[in-house]
């Protein structure tokens, strides 16, 4: 087994299986689902299917947050090389393997990008568009990585090593980006998908947390 996914959840429960399926014909890996007391049942089938399938599950109190999930399943991992997947199955599984490849083949961060050649969107509204564009502009100056929004990504543990994150809003891994320890990142292109089942999470208070993160960062980086 060469790399852990972490899958954080809330009310994920009409993609759970799929996803826990594709990773698994893509990639011989341990899942860990870090699940933020879904109301729909996402806990309890986490449950049932870690019963058949190489899966770990970890029970959250409630909505705790998408970056402070995500670290929690990197700290419930049991390899080395450690990654995130959305649960909702806009992230393409399929691309799991190229990105533990390059992280074997010397990378310490493998990021799952739309804006690089062979990357991109598929069926998103223009104003998503726009927000993408204009999330990706305000923090071009912190990376030059491209897709710095991506929410696919792999790492080595260690580039957090001694590394304090933050844990509001849902960009972890970009301040990974900025804070953690690491000398190569590769971008591996994927085409990001429209949702099929259920409910997108992003509203006014993560684009706001999003403007705060961007905030701490800059400080961080630039001391200003």
């Amino acid at each position: 087994m060469k790399a852990s996914v972490v899958i954080p959840t809330y009310n994920e429960a009409g993609n759970l299986k799929n996803i826990i399926e594709q990773i698994l014909a893509a990639e011989d890996v341990e899942i860990v689902v870090v699940d933020d007391a879904s109301p729909d049942g996402t806990g309890k089938l986490a449950d049932e299917l870690a019963k058949s399938y190489n899966v770990k599950v970890v029970h959250r109190a409630g909505k705790l947050g998408l970056s402070s999930a995500i670290l929690e399943g990197f700290e419930n991992a049991s390899t080395d090389i450690v990654g995130v997947i959305d649960g909702d199955l806009q992230h393409p599984p399929s691309v799991i393997p190229k990105l533990v490849k390059a992280i074997e083949d010397g990378a310490d961060i493998a990021v799952g990008s739309r804006k690089v050649e062979g990357g991109g969107v598929s069926n998103w509204p223009f104003w998503r568009k726009l927000v993408s564009w204009g999330a990706g502009l305000l923090a071009r100056p912190l990376t030059p990585v491209k897709d710095s929004m991506s929410g696919l990504f792999f790492l080595k543990k260690k580039v957090l090593d001694n590394t304090k994150l933050e844990t509001i809003g849902f960009k972890l891994g970009l301040e990974i980006l900025v804070k953690g320890k690491y000398d190569k990142v590769v971008e591996v292109p994927y085409i990001f998908q429209a949702r099929k089942v259920g409910d997108s999470k992003l509203g006014g208070n993560e684009f706001k947390n999003y403007i705060k993160h961007l905030i701490k960062l800059y400080r961080y980086k630039f001391g200003i």
